[in-house]
């Protein structure tokens, strides 16, 4: 992911189906990570108005 950070990617989102987490990460360098699915995704900036439910995964 930090190859697509460096690249000019501003927002990526790593998911993980079976730990049930998410990390994420922005053109600043930091990774924030979300340890549950019951939490929604925003696209912030990048994509504004933009919601994934993480419940959908679950």
């Amino acid at each position: 992911m930090l190859e697509y950070i460096e690249s000019g990617t501003r927002l990526a989102w790593l998911i993980d189906l079976l730990d049930e987490n998410v990390f994420i990460y922005r053109s600043n360098g930091t990774i924030f990570l979300v340890d549950s699915f019951t939490s929604t995704l925003s696209g912030e900036d990048v994509l504004p108005g933009f919601e994934l439910p993480l419940h959908y995964f679950a």
